[in-house]
C-alpha cells in the first residue's frame, strides 16, 4: 500500500491517542527563595520578574491503533515535552490528551535505567514501572537477554555498559514486552548497523500486530523505513500532518538542506 492509500486507510481506523489544544507552559527564571520573603520583610529587594516558555503552543493531533507515525522537528520543537506528556512523565498546562492503551516508553533510554542496578534487575524494575505483570517479566526475561545479544553482561551494573549496549537493553524490552502504544525516541542512534535493522523489521512486526508505534528519529531514512506518516512539529505546534515522502520533502526543504 502507497503512502498515500494508507494515509487516507488510518482515517477509518480506531483512535489511540488524539490530543487537542494540548499546552505546555514552563516558568523560567528563579522561583521561590529568600527574596519574597525579605521584599515582605524589610519592603525592598522587588522579586524579579519571571518569564513563561511555551514548550507547547496548542497541539492538535490524532494518532490511530496500528499505526506508525514519525515525529520530526528541530531541537526544541516540542517532541519531547508531547511524549513525556502522553507517558505520564508531566502534565499539560491545558488541552486534552486522550490515551487508549497500555503506553511502553523508551524516552531518552541512557536515563530510563538505575546505573547501579544490573541489567537483569533495570528489566524487571522497567517493565514494572509500565504495568507489566510479574508472571509476563519472568516469563520473557530470557527473550529481552538474547534479543539484546548482552548475555555476558546482564548481571553487570548498567552503569560499566556503552551507551550502545544500553540502548540495546531498552528496544529489547520493548519488543518482547506487551503494549499497545510504543514510544521509541531516538533508541537507534548508537546502535550498530546490524543491530538497527533487527530493530527495524521488529518494530514493523509490532504494526502489523495492531499496535501503534511513535517513532522520533533526526535520521529522515529511519522515518521512511518505520512510520507511514509523520508529524512535524515547529516552535510548540504541529507544522504539518501527512504522509512520510511528502512531509519529509517539505521539512527538509525548509531546512535548506
Amino acid at each position: 500500500m502507497s503512502s498515500d492509500a494508507t494515509y487516507q486507510h488510518l482515517r477509518h481506523s480506531e483512535i489511540a491517542v488524539e490530543a487537542s489544544g494540548l499546552h505546555k507552559q514552563y516558568q523560567l527564571g528563579k522561583l521561590g527563595g529568600v527574596r519574597p520573603l525579605l521584599t515582605r520583610v524589610l519592603g525592598r529587594y522587588a522579586p524579579a520578574g519571571n518569564r513563561g516558555f511555551s514548550a507547547l503552543a496548542g497541539v492538535d493531533l490524532t494518532i490511530y491503533r496500528g499505526e506508525a507515525i514519525g515525529l520530526i522537528g528541530t531541537n526544541g520543537a516540542g517532541k519531547s515535552t508531547f511524549l513525556q506528556i502522553l507517558a505520564g512523565t508531566t502534565v499539560p498546562t491545558g488541552g486534552e490528551l486522550s490515551v487508549r492503551g497500555r503506553v511502553l516508553p523508551l524516552l531518552a533510554v541512557a536515563t530510563s535505567f538505575h546505573p547501579d542496578l544490573t541489567g537483569r534487575e533495570n528489566i524487571t524494575l522497567f517493565a514494572t514501572s509500565v504495568g507489566i505483570p510479574r508472571r509476563t517479566i519472568v516469563d520473557r526475561i530470557d527473550d529481552v537477554i538474547d534479543f539484546a545479544e548482552i548475555s555476558e553482561h546482564i548481571d553487570t551494573p548498567v552503569k560499566r555498559y556503552s551507551s550502545g549496549m544500553v540502548s540495546r537493553l531498552g528496544v529489547a524490552i520493548a519488543m518482547q514486552y506487551p503494549a499497545d502504544i510504543y514510544i521509541f525516541d531516538e533508541v537507534l542512534a548508537v546502535v550498530d548497523a546490524a543491530f538497527r535493522e533487527r530493530c527495524i523489521i521488529a518494530i514493523q512486526t509490532l504494526t502489523e500486530r495492531g499496535a501503534t508505534v511513535i517513532f522520533v528519529s533526526h535520521q529522515s531514512e529511519q522515518i521512511a523505513s518505520v512510520c507511514s506518516r509523520v508529524a512535524w512539529f515547529e516552535k510548540g505546534m504541529i507544522r504539518e500532518v501527512g504522509p512520510v515522502d511528502r512531509t519529509l520533502a517539505n521539512y527538509d526543504a525548509a531546512l535548506g538542506s
